[in-house]
């Protein structure tokens, strides 16, 4: 599971959001705890709430203007209900100046509190973005990452049976690398999930005979993407003995995979002798893209064969009443 600090939110997001570190920089590393997203005891980020505790309070001009009308004994009440020992940082909102007692307590008790021209609900929407992608669930699978015909694919199958080597065929009709050997991937929506590469992988693909190989180098910018979500999963299988006779011809239900609570649509390819499988692959991607669209070939084949078998048997009907 990945974690956030309050060093990396700040440097990652400093720019767009016009950051600064007012005070408490020694609470820098204070890090957001891991399954802090499904935790409903705790928000993320919120506009000042001294009533249900989050990792991250926004205060901005309407907020102060409330704890400057308080007395200090009412304030100091406040504040004690705003630094909970889940609070990560304090973020002041509208190009405003933090409340005196705000900035001391940051100091002592090392609250990062950092300042912002932007306004509260235009920082909750990004950083809420931010958290959420970054603190995402995540799980590793092994396999190939590729974007074909612009559809997330991710091959599957056992060591050695040729998920690198489909790769570069498919990397060389115009297809793109996310990821090889080493998939995360993300969990960014309620059935979302977006593939990556770990950066130590990234534009590499190992193929037995040649060595790992640089995609970015030798095919170019748009042979790597960055990331993807996933569609489909197409595993590649050796049939028992070798016999694709072994193997079901005309499946009628669809096959899926669960990941992380989410079904993916699967399809199973024999690998054999003579089997273009780079064809294959695009083949189940644009039979995939049709489906989506509600257009089912299988579906269409039977109906088909099932009319023409009734009007067979009618005609067989008025033949043996005509006899």
């Amino acid at each position: 599971m990945p974690d956030v600090n309050v060093q990396r939110l700040y440097s990652e997001n400093r720019e767009r959001l016009q950051l600064t570190w007012a005070a408490g920089k020694h609470g820098g590393l204070r890090t957001v705890p891991p399954g802090s997203l499904g935790n409903p005891l705790v928000g993320m980020i919120s506009h000042l709430n001294l009533t249900h505790p989050h990792r991250f309070q926004v205060i901005g001009e309407m907020e102060l203007s409330y704890l400057r009308d308080l007395d200090p004994l009412a304030l100091e009440k406040a504040l004690d209900k705003l630094f909970q020992d889940q609070l990560m940082a304090i973020i002041v909102a509208d190009g405003c100046m933090a409340h005196g007692r705000i900035i001391e307590r940051c100091e002592r008790l090392s609250i990062p509190l950092l300042g912002s021209t932007r306004s509260g609900a235009n920082l909750i929407d990004v950083l809420r973005h931010f958290l959420s992608f970054e603190l995402a669930e995540m799980i590793t699978l092994h396999g190939v990452f590729l974007v074909v015909l612009e559809v997330g694919v991710l091959i599957t199958g056992s060591s050695a049976v040729g998920k690198s080597e489909l790769a570069l065929e498919l990397i060389s009709r115009g297809h793109g690398l996310v990821a090889d050997d080493v998939v995360e991937l993300y969990q960014i929506g309620p059935t979302t999930l977006q593939g990556r590469c770990p950066p130590l992988l990234r534009d590499f693909l190992e193929v037995r005979g040649l060595g790992v190989i640089n995609i970015r180098s030798i095919f170019g910018e748009t042979a790597v993407r960055p990331r993807k979500t996933l569609k489909l999963i197409v595993h590649l299988e050796k049939p028992g003995a070798g016999d694709l006779a072994s193997m079901e011809r005309l499946p009628m239900n669809s096959s899926t995979q669960t990941i992380l609570g989410n079904e993916y649509p699967k399809v199973v390819l024999p690998v054999a002798e003579g089997r273009n499988l780079a064809v294959l692959v695009e083949a189940a991607t644009r039979n995939f893209i049709l489906r989506s669209r509600g257009i089912d070939s299988t579906r269409q084949f039977l109906e088909r064969h099932e009319r023409l078998m009734a009007q067979e048997a009618g005609e067989l009907m008025e033949d043996d009443n005509f006899e």
